[in-house]
């Protein structure tokens, strides 16, 4: 099966949390610590990141020079040290999400995506989902990564592709359309961060122009 050619929301989209981020800067507050906000707020954009620290009692943040005339909070040394933390906080800042856009029962043996690094063991269903490398997922991820879908975890199969990526759901349940989180809640940033062996802020900073930023 494929999906239709238009679905109810973006392909692939980012959730952003206000909530989140102003529980992760007070934190940041009470511990005195400097949030680093260079980078336009590592892509988040730093007129509206910046004031929800301000609300949260930040005074002062981490600029890039490009960045000092849009963010209502002063500038601290740039030899200061910075902390990112904000972007993991004790809820997620950043959902990434992508929808199943095909599904296919396949046998033993079938191979999976660029190089055929990886083949199933058993008849299942492989269910492709609409985020890939171009996005900013990290192909250095592939079949470590995680993602949930119906709040089962599967590991990606095969290698990251540049605008997709395949999953071995064996024979759990999915329908074309079902939203797949690739970080956010469960699994997090950080265990991706882990999986591709690059820092959490360079993951959010990465995510590319079309995916589709959504406040809430």
């Amino acid at each position: 099966m494929t999906a239709p050619a238009s679905l109810s929301a973006p392909l692939r989209r980012a959730l952003l949390s206000q909530e989140a981020l102003v529980e992760a800067f007070a934190g940041l507050a009470s511990r005195g610590l400097i949030p680093d906000l260079r980078c336009n707020a590592y892509g988040l954009g730093i007129e509206r990141v910046s004031a929800l620290a301000r609300d949260a009692g930040v005074a002062q943040a981490l600029h890039s020079p490009a960045d000092k005339e849009a963010s209502v909070l002063s500038s601290t040394s740039q030899e200061a040290p910075g902390s990112t933390s904000w972007l993991e906080g004790p809820r997620p800042v950043v959902t990434l999400e992508g929808d199943v856009v095909s599904l296919k029962r396949v046998p033993a043996g079938t191979p999976v995506s660029y190089g055929y690094q990886y083949r199933t063991t058993s008849e299942t269903t492989l269910a492709l989902v609409s985020v890939g490398f171009a996005d900013g997922v990290p192909r250095s991820a592939s079949m470590k990564g995680e993602v949930s879908l119906g709040g089962i975890r599967h590991r990606v199969a095969g290698r990251i592709a540049m605008d997709q990526m395949v999953l071995d759901i064996g024979d759990a349940s999915a329908d074309l359309g079902d939203v797949v989180t690739i970080w956010g809640t469960d699994p997090s940033v950080t265990e991706w961060s882990q999986w591709s062996s690059r820092p959490v802020a360079l993951l959010i900073a990465q995510l590319a122009p079309r995916v589709v930023k959504i406040w809430n």
